[in-house]
């Protein structure tokens, strides 16, 4: 019993002791104590797994080397299309809030009267927090933050850490370091310019700080385009970092070598990787791919026999694809276009993989055929290649239409090549034509044979890994994907459907009927059982229903197996047949040969603008058939292409074989005027001279002046591409003169005319408003811009109500709103709301603003809540345009309005149009002044 005093005094010193630790409380002790609690509980446990999950991300993740290696995987994150790292930082960060949540100490201490007069001290109590360790949960809490990927909420903790913690030199500058990686993970190579120029050089006061500066400076280098300038800051990254970081960088220096033309110090680099041992295989082969691409020595074939070698051992099957590539680089780099095409084709066939890599080989094989003029051979290069392209690809979009129009320009390049084949076989004897096919049938027995082999194999070891799945199938580990993203925006579960597909059917060729072997057409009249009897009963008889006799039997049969024969490829029969035998035959193979050569010089000149290709091709035509029917347009397109490109000297030389041989044609009319060429440049120029003037009109009213000069348009250029704008212009014209039925009436018509126009579905919204009663604005002045028709919703099925609706509140009290409205096509959204934010946050210390985003359709808006008025509005929105951080364009237009008017907008899709018409005509225009007022204030201040 007398113990029991004792607990409980026990208990209430405990309790004492605590209170005076509390975070209420700023002492010398209470600092203390919160500071050993947060380093050896919270901060301890989500540091140790920081450490874990850093190193697994950084030892597992594989790069993609054919682009440019990131500087740390963490980059991957904001590509989806990139591989993703696995990794997950999610309770260090938890454990980091939470310890800043329970440990942070923001009360200042009782003032000491007698050390006010000491500098360090006065600084001391302007601190905004006092626990001594808590530094480093938020810089914990920020690296974390950009290892997950969360490069926005990264970049504005170590902004906070930066302002906060000013008496931290070194942490406020690796503050600004980490600021800078998060913007280049971004690619807001602006706002990490704006922090570079913040960070001084003196600020560096440590090798690690200089080590974490070369490396972020040299990241934003690269982002920038600025290869030779991050080359040494990239090389001082690579000497003072270790561990699997230091090969990553290495491969990354030896591509920003390979980038500036300095191949001999990217051999000597991806060298190094090759023979790194911390570098996984598949890492150390690809720095063996990429030595080849920058190999200078003056003698190839060690290095071919070195990969050759590579080629035969049995970890490298899968690797195949690369290594032959790599010597077909080899054997480019000597001009020896034979043999590099050559291995550009068995790297293509020893693929098991559809990826970049397969790719890239495709790319540069189709590429070579091309220069080649063999435009058949290229096609399929290119159409396989492209999908398996990312976007960012380096001239992807030359690439895409090269490939688009290989598409087209085959079809031709396959018919002149055939016939020129086929009249070459024409000059031989029947016994040389027989063998040249039957070596043909040959080749396709072949082929069909290594094609099954290749089936087998896969289906085999598609069987195989189905059965060691099988076996595993018990100890299946399953990770739950939060990502709800459709199926093929969704990394995770396109990869797992990937391997699952492999385990099934092994690495299969992107193709139709990819599951049959023979990929011949077929119908459900194939599976029907045939019924002999009938035709053995059959009886075989001439044109007037004559029996035939056996031997009329037997030769009929024999006519159709001989035709049956040359409509099989698997017979010489079926190549022999198309040889032209006849002059006639011989004539039509050459017209074949002759349209193909001149479209697709038309195809060459137009669509991909290949001067050089499309000379080849006109001039082939022309040295083969002098006499071709073509000439007339092959002279005439081949002068327009040398005038477009100011090749004047041979462009005189075509105008005069047209004025020689075709005087009389209309081009030979037109051409015998000196001053064509500046009459078609003076067609351009004039038009877009009068879309100008027009515009302008229509911005001033001068509603008549649009509609003379529509009509001149009209008269002058009826098919001009411009001509849809000029006739919208001149349908809105007639919206203030209240015109109403005339503005439909064009609304459709332009419609007809021009159905396919980035304006069409803006004229076809506006007739269906029409249609459902809406009212045209039809006020004195025009619209202030087309954006402000367009409905409020997102919902293109929706009508608006049968009965009346609600009327607009005139009151200026209440609760306001700031809207950024914007077009979407011009303004890029992201920019915008992260400059809004950051203001926010370096503005407002007390205040807090809800930011949201909307869209709909052509116009975008940032919504910016939490203004008590229509005056509390206008003060923040002259301190945001007036902040030089924010980047406001002239496409950006403030509109102030109160949150009633603003939920009638978007509960009943209406149009901003509405809202300003609800404006012009209140008899009490006070607000509408206000608001004008305000908007051009804001405006004259950009």
């Amino acid at each position: 019993m007398t113990r029991r005093p004792i607990y409980i005094l026990l208990l209430v010193a405990v309790v004492f002791a605590l209170y005076s630790c509390s975070t209420k409380k700023n002492t010398a002790g209470t600092r203390f104590f919160q500071a050993f609690t947060t380093r050896y509980n919270v901060y301890f446990n989500g540091e140790e797994h920081y450490k874990e999950q850093i190193e697994k991300m950084e030892k597992d993740y594989e790069d993609d080397y054919s682009d440019f290696v990131y500087i740390h995987p963490a980059e991957a994150y904001a590509d989806p299309k990139a591989p993703q790292p696995s990794a997950d930082f999610e309770r260090t960060i938890e454990k980091m809030e939470k310890a800043i949540a329970l440990h942070s100490i923001q009360k200042r201490p009782k003032k000491d009267r007698s050390k006010m007069k000491n500098p360090k001290y006065r600084e001391f109590l302007k601190r905004n927090e006092y626990n001594p360790f808590l530094h480093n949960a938020w810089r914990l809490m920020g690296e974390a933050q950009y290892l997950k990927g969360d490069f926005l909420a990264s970049s504005s903790t170590f902004m906070y850490v930066e302002k906060h913690f000013t008496w931290l030199p070194e942490l406020v500058a690796e503050s600004k370091i980490w600021q800078i990686r998060s913007y280049c993970a971004l690619g807001w190579t602006n706002e990490a310019e704006n922090v570079i120029s913040r960070l001084k050089p003196d600020e560096l006061t440590n090798k690690r700080l200089r080590t974490m500066y070369n490396t972020a400076y040299a990241d934003f280098l690269i982002k920038s385009g600025r290869m030779k300038e991050a080359a040494p800051y990239l090389e001082k990254a690579v000497d003072n970092t270790g561990g699997i970081q230091k090969t990553r960088l290495r491969f990354l220096l030896g591509q920003v070598y390979a980038a500036n033309g300095d191949n001999g110090s990217a051999y000597r680099m991806f060298k190094e990787v090759a023979g790194a041992s911390n570098a996984s295989y598949r890492t150390q082969l690809n720095a063996r791919i990429k030595q080849t691409e920058v190999y200078q020595g003056a003698n190839i074939e060690p290095e071919v026999k070195s990969l050759q070698k590579m080629a035969r051992q049995d970890r490298n099957k899968d690797y195949l694809d690369q290594i032959y590539y790599a010597i077909g680089n080899l054997y480019l780099s000597r001009n020896d276009t034979v043999k590099a095409i050559e291995n550009y084709i068995l790297a293509n066939e020893k693929s098991t993989r559809n990826g970049r890599e397969k790719a890239i080989n495709q790319i540069t094989l189709g590429g070579l055929y091309f220069d080649q003029f063999k435009y058949d051979l290229a096609q399929p290069c290119y159409s396989e290649a492209i999908p398996q392209l990312p976007d960012d690809y380096p001239d992807y979009e030359l690439l895409k239409r090269r490939s688009d129009v290989l598409d087209e320009l085959a079809v031709y390049s396959q018919n002149v090549t055939l016939q020129d084949s086929l009249l070459e076989l024409s000059k031989l004897s029947p016994e040389e034509q027989m063998k040249v096919a039957e070596r043909l049938v040959e080749e396709l027995k072949e082929k069909e044979r290594k094609q099954a082999e290749e089936a087998a194999r896969q289906e085999y070891m598609a069987q195989a890994s189905a059965n060691a799945s099988q076996l595993q199938s018990n100890t299946t580990t399953y990770t739950l994907n939060t990502d709800k993203s459709w199926y093929f925006y969704n990394t995770a579960t396109k990869n797992a459907g990937k391997t699952q597909f492999q385990k099934l059917w092994g690495s299969r060729k992107l193709e139709d009927d990819w599951r049959r072997i023979n990929k011949a057409t077929f119908s459900m009249s194939d599976f029907e059982e045939a019924n002999y009897d009938e035709e053995d009963e059959k009886e075989m008889t001439d044109s007037l229903g004559n029996p035939l006799s056996e031997d009329q039997i037997a030769e009929a049969k024999k006519a159709e197996e001989e035709k049956a024969k040359e409509a099989d490829p698997h017979y010489p029969e079926y190549y022999l047949v198309q040889i032209p035998k006849t002059d006639e035959e011989r004539q039509n193979a050459e017209n074949i040969i002759q349209e193909g050569l001149f479209n697709m010089g038309i195809i060459l000149k137009d669509k991909l603008e290949d001067v050089t290709a499309a000379e080849n091709a006109f001039n082939e035509l022309d040295t083969r058939f002098p006499d071709n029917i073509y000439r007339l347009d092959m002279y005439y397109n081949m002068y327009l292409m040398y005038i477009r490109y100011g090749m004047n000297d041979k462009a005189e030389v075509y105008r005069q074989k047209v004025l020689a041989d075709f005087a009389d044609s209309k081009y030979g009319l037109a051409l015998a005027d000196p001053n064509y060429i500046q009459n078609l440049r003076d067609m351009d120029r004039v038009q877009e001279e009068l879309y100008e003037k027009t515009y302008d009109d229509y911005l001033n009213n001068r509603n008549e002046a649009v509609h003379q000069s529509y009509d001149e348009m009209m008269r002058r250029y009826p098919l001009s591409k411009i001509m849809p704008k000029f006739m919208l212009l001149h349908a809105l014209a007639y919206v203030p003169e209240k015109k109403y039925d005339e503005f439909q009436t064009t609304l459709k018509e332009l419609l007809v005319r021009y159905p396919e126009t980035d304006i069409t579905p803006l004229a076809s919204s506006i007739l269906k408003d029409m249609a459902r009663g809406r009212k045209v604005n039809g006020g004195s002045t025009n619209m202030r811009g087309m954006i402000w028709t367009i409905r409020l919703t997102n919902d293109t099925t929706a009508q608006a109500g049968d009965g009346e609706l609600t009327p607009f509140d005139p009151s200026i009290e209440g609760e306001h709103i700031c809207l950024l409205t914007y077009p979407t096509d011009s303004v890029s959204s992201n920019r915008l709301l992260f400059d809004v934010a950051r203001h926010n946050f370096s503005s407002y210390t007390v205040r807090d603003f809800d930011i949201e985003r909307m869209v709909f359709g052509q116009l975008g808006m940032i919504v910016i809540r939490g203004f008590a008025s229509l005056a509390d509005v206008e003060e923040y929105s002259k301190l945001l345009f007036a902040d030089k951080q924010v980047a406001i364009s002239d496409k950006i237009r403030p509109v102030f309005i109160s949150k009633k008017n603003f939920d009638i907008l978007l509960n009943e899709g209406r149009s901003f149009a509405e809202y300003f018409q609800f404006l012009s005509e209140r008899s009490d225009d006070a607000v509408e002044e206000k608001i004008a007022e305000a908007e051009e204030e804001i405006l004259a201040g950009e």
